[in-house]
């Protein structure tokens, strides 16, 4: 029934702290999610009814019949909501106040190895660190310089790199609310006026794919959309032919532009670059785009609270079919989803509706991929790419490995070879 499902744990199990790993404690979380307005997950539990007919058994009332309710009960983490610091999950986490470090260790298996999470901003200290042995793994965020040097070197100085394709999506979100965002020649212009192929060379020594969906690559719905090509001729006939509710048309300026907009990123130094190169670029067609960095925390709340024109994002992870209604939908807005660009489209909504509501598989194979050819002209996002990832090994460490989310799941299997 997709309207009601039934969800059994497993007999014996216990949180970290020895905790027993009862359904009417993973209730109790999962409600306190459910009122917390500004948790992520809020949103994937509104209208949930939550009951426990059994002590080992959860019973999910949905407000309507979805098949992407599977999806949401496979990624929430469970915590024991009387002592909230531990999990449902092998991992103890410790945290260094004062210097940021996170430990991770296993309980319930002393012998296995702690992870160690240590903060190191600059990326040629990380590689110094892991040559002298003071750091055992680097996993991603690693500027190309520094891969570029291990694919290389890395060998004769006893590091050892692994390298996979990515589910991570890099895109530039829109806000709908600008006049200027609002047209959807626009948002094509703007797309055409960026040269992605060029962008992943200089940048990212091609260790990146085109972002073709919000759907893993493998994923059985998605839907490829072709990459917008590099197409300035065209971009300047959308924007000559423009015009914006107020009747003004989009000729250039006496300052060269012919329409100014912000973009929004953290500070981290690669976004930094990005940040430029996509600024030159649009520069190039008429288009002022002023660079305004923030700090992560106010940069997120900005975002979240639609205080921006244009902001350079990236999703992590491996995305399902009903992400999409989280995050184009026009009821999704925050706190309610992740709808921050406030996209209003009536044919998109329709065709979301017709996702959430599918009833098979293949039924929601068919509304995803019609999802995904409307969010192709819509341009809600301009996508970027898919940034391969990268982790390093330093000497005596064997064992490690990547997922194409990026997630730390590789680390457990992490050794040393003495």
């Amino acid at each position: 029934n997709l309207q009601h499902v039934l969800c059994t744990l497993p007999v014996g199990r216990t949180f970290t702290d020895g905790a027993a790993l009862t359904a009417p404690a993973v209730a109790q979380w999962l409600n306190t999610l459910q009122n917390t307005a500004r948790s992520p997950l809020a949103a994937a539990l509104r209208g949930v009814s939550i009951t426990t007919p059994r002590p080992n058994m959860l019973a999910f009332a949905l407000p309507s019949p979805t098949l992407a309710f599977m999806n949401v009960l496979t990624e929430l983490p469970i915590a024991n909501p009387s002592n909230t610091t531990h999990g449902a999950g092998p991992y103890v986490a410790a945290q260094d106040e004062t210097t940021g470090v996170i430990t991770l260790t296993q309980p319930s298996t002393p012998a296995a190895p702690a992870l160690v999470f240590t903060p190191l901003a600059d990326p040629t200290t990380r590689l110094l660190k892991l040559k002298k042995g003071e750091l055992d793994v680097l996993i991603n965020d690693l500027p190309p310089s520094v891969v570029r040097h291990a694919a290389v070197q890395g060998t004769a100085e006893g590091i050892t790199m692994l390298s996979t394709s990515s589910t991570g999506y890099t895109y530039v979100a829109l806000n709908f609310k600008n006049p200027y965002l609002a047209q959807t020649s626009v948002r094509e212009a703007l797309s055409l006026t960026l040269n992605r192929p060029l962008l992943r060379k200089a940048l990212l020594d091609d260790r990146a794919k085109a972002a073709q969906s919000l759907l893993p690559p493998t994923h059985s719905a998605v839907w490829a959309a072709p990459e917008d090509s590099f197409d300035p001729f065209t971009a300047e006939g959308l924007m000559d032919d423009t015009q914006l509710p107020d009747g003004r048309t989009l000729l250039m300026g006496p300052e060269g532009a012919r329409f100014s907009l912000t973009l929004l990123t953290s500070t981290e130094a690669f976004t930094q670059r990005l940040a430029q190169a996509l600024q030159a670029q649009w520069r190039e067609a008429g288009i002022d785009v002023q660079l305004e960095s923030a700090e992560w925390g106010t940069f997120f709340s900005r975002v979240q609270n639609g205080r921006f024109d244009m902001a350079l994002m990236t999703w992590t992870g491996e995305q399902h079919p009903g992400f999409y209604a989280q995050v184009f939908h026009s009821s999704s807005t925050p706190p309610n989803g992740f709808n921050r660009g406030q996209v209003a489209d009536a044919e998109l909504d329709g065709l979301l509706d017709n996702l959430t509501h599918a009833n098979t598989v293949e039924a929601q194979k068919v509304a995803a991929i019609a999802v995904q050819q409307r969010v192709a002209t819509v341009r809600p996002y301009l996508p970027l790419w898919r940034r391969d990832n990268v982790l390093m090994m330093g000497k005596g460490i064997i064992g490690c490995g990547l997922t194409p989310s990026g997630d730390y799941r590789g680390l457990t299997r992490c050794r040393r070879s003495d």
